[in-house]
């Protein structure tokens, strides 16, 4: 009764609750809810239950007394009555039995709540109320948060999915908020960043000038780390995962501090992501999608896209730069926007750089729209995201120019840029959470749609076989059942009956005839045995390669209730990153039927994550929000604040923090 208890003490002073802080009620899974008020009843109707079995089995003993009085007065003796123990033993041995019986069944309750209570999820934490519990340290509790999700929701079902494919979506800590910048060769990626920082540490220049992925971060004084180096900061946990590209990726990563002036625009505690530029490398033969990720990682020694897919996970956000020379998508680039940044589109901004070097409105608009049409190829949706129209006044535009663009305009559109670069600090927890979330629900679709698939795998195993078994073992019956009538008379069995004469020449040779029919009945039916076996696995092997072109059939199977009243549009999308990790696991098994199965209470977990959890975690982000930008943490009493600032003729409205 602890959790309903606790519960109710939550949630028996509305008044001393906001509301806009409560945990909704119903966020409590139904089943739970429920199981907690049934079980004392349940062990009430299992005792009455248990009462009248056994007074029926003692009504059941006394009307067999008569069949027993015999053998219970041989031993009883002449002065007792027969009638009078035949009927003691009797109920003695029904209420025996129904005792028994209570103790089964009640045991059987209490390990069906134990193991119940052993599925749910055992927080070590509170979801308390953020503004009456009093939160001191809300990093800490989020980061702790996190973490039990982690270890005991997502890992426990990844370490069941051949290959682990979440394993590098969990989040470690500590790690600094990053910002990253991808874009085109010569886009001014490195003009950009120097500018940030107020002084020029980035080479930059026509040509691709930097090869390797560079951390640049504002510090107390000047250094410079190589990769292996990196590897190993302790304030930066996540960059250890990146062993896993391999040394042709470590020998051109580096990580750059620099003492900055006190007036630069770049702030502590943010670290700015500099990637080398995307172009389209020289491929030999005929190369499709598929595989152009594997010729990349031959061009570069490392899998690019895939370095920049875990970049772009864990930034906060992410600055796409394109130049008016390339407006267009190069193959790299299609690649990185299908595949690296799929699903990210809260993080990042497109930016059409070094606009000062066209001349008039009609090369702006021609370069706007090439970018426009590009990004519409890759970008599936009807609302292309906003183009931030830039470029990088005191170094790369050119003096003495009259330029008839409105460089002002785009002066200020570059602000918008740093502004949002200043701001990613703020963002950061935010989008640790929604990682977060992602990361569940798509779990969570993983687990469903791997379940129905092998379901139905397991189903199709066992119905083949058994038609395989049938097969094989009608005409064996057929063969018994004619040798048992009699119909049919195996070789050598007369001669073994006693009393039965010698055969003439004739017979023996009938026999011999005999004998050799059976062998052939014999190879005839293991040419069927084998030809059985054959076709079974064949079939097998067909459903198998089936199974990896109708993903989409088993996704809207999955979800065919939820599709009735609702497009899901967002299930939809999400499917589109789910899909490639499941198409990857089936083809590394034989079967699908020998993955383990993902029973419901896992998915019930999930759930209940994402309804209780993330909303919790959500209100610490803000509450981390209000302390980095300097602003009062929400009162406890605010009835009692309204009233005073009524008297003193003040209203009190809620502001939000600058940069």
């Amino acid at each position: 009764f602890k959790p309903l208890t606790r519960r109710r003490a939550l949630s028996s002073s509305p008044a001393a609750t906001p509301m806009a802080l409560r945990i909704p009620r119903e966020v409590e899974p139904k089943g739970k809810r429920n199981g907690r008020r049934l079980r004392v009843p349940l062990l009430v109707l299992v005792s009455v239950v248990a009462v009248a079995v056994s007074l029926d089995l003692a009504a059941f003993s006394r009307s067999g007394k008569a069949a027993s009085a015999a053998a219970t007065t041989a031993w009883v003796g002449k002065n007792m009555q027969p009638e009078l123990v035949v009927e003691q033993s009797g109920g003695l041995r029904g209420m025996a039995l129904g005792v028994l019986f209570a103790l089964l069944m009640m045991g059987a309750v209490l390990a069906w709540g134990a193991i119940r209570k052993a599925r749910e999820l055992q927080r070590p934490y509170q979801l308390q109320d953020l503004i009456v519990g009093g939160i001191a340290d809300p990093e800490a509790d989020l980061t702790k948060i996190i973490t039990f999700i982690q270890d005991q929701v997502i890992v426990p079902i990844d370490e069941r999915l051949p290959g682990r494919p979440f394993e590098y979506d969990l989040h470690s800590f500590p790690f600094v908020p990053m910002v990253l910048v991808i874009g085109n060769h010569s886009s001014g990626k490195s003009t950009f960043i120097n500018r940030l920082l107020g002084v020029s540490t980035q080479e930059t220049g026509v040509a691709p000038t930097d090869d390797g992925f560079t951390v640049l971060e504002r510090w107390q004084a000047d250094s410079t780390e190589d990769g292996p180096t990196v590897f190993g900061c302790p304030g930066n946990r996540p960059f250890r995962e990146l062993q896993r590209f391999g040394q042709a990726f470590s020998g051109h990563f580096r990580r750059k501090r620099k003492l900055l002036a006190d007036n630069a625009i770049m702030p502590f505690g943010l670290q700015i992501v500099d990637t080398p530029g995307m172009i389209d490398l020289p491929l030999s033969g005929s190369v499709d999608g598929d595989n152009l990720s594997g010729h990349t990682a031959r061009g570069r020694g490392y899998n690019f896209v895939d370095v920049v897919r875990w970049w772009a996970k864990r930034a906060d956000l992410i600055l796409l730069l394109f130049d008016p020379d390339k407006p267009g998508t190069t193959g790299e680039t299609l690649e990185v926007l299908t595949k690296s940044l799929a699903g990210l589109d809260h993080k990042f901004l497109v930016v059409l750089n070094k606009v000062d070097q066209l001349d008039n409105s009609m090369d702006f608009a021609r370069a706007y729209g090439t970018l426009g049409w590009a990004l519409s190829k890759v970008i599936r949706r009807k609302d292309l995201p906003q183009i931030y129209t830039t470029y990088n006044a005191g170094f790369d535009a050119r003096a003495g120019t009259h330029n008839k663009l409105p460089l002002d305009d785009f002066a200020k559109r570059r602000e918008e840029v740093i502004a949002e670069v200043c701001r990613a600090k703020e963002r950061h927890f935010d989008n640790v959470v929604t990682a977060l979330e992602e990361t569940l629900r798509q779990v969570s679709m993983t687990a469903m749609v791997l379940g129905a698939i092998q379901a139905k795998a397991a189903r199709r195993l066992v119905l083949t076989w058994l038609v395989g078994a049938a097969l094989v073992a009608a005409p064996l019956g057929v063969l018994v059942w004619l040798v048992a009538t009699g119909r049919l008379a195996l070789p050598g069995s007369a001669s073994d009956v006693p009393g039965v004469a010698h055969r003439s020449s004739t017979e023996a040779h009938s026999e011999d005839l005999t004998f050799m029919g059976m062998l052939g009945v014999l190879s005839a039916y293991a040419g069927l045995l084998l030809a059985v076996t054959a076709g079974c696995r064949e079939f097998l092997q067909q459903s198998r390669r089936l199974q990896r072109t109708t993903l989409d059939d088993s996704f809207e199977e999955v979800y065919a209730d939820f599709f009735i009243h609702n497009d899901g549009d967002d299930h939809r999308a999400r499917w589109m990153n789910v899909k490639p990790k499941i198409s990857s696991i089936l083809s590394s098994i034989t079967c699908a039927s020998s993955l383990k199965p993902f029973p419901s209470w896992e998915i019930v977990r999930i759930d209940a994550c994402l309804t209780k959890d993330v909303w919790h975690l959500r209100q610490l982000a803000r509450l981390m929000r209000l302390d980095a930008n300097g602003e009062a943490r929400p009162s406890n009493d605010r009835a009692g604040a309204a009233r005073k600032g009524h008297d003193k003729g003040i209203v009190h409205v809620p502001t939000l923090g600058n940069l």
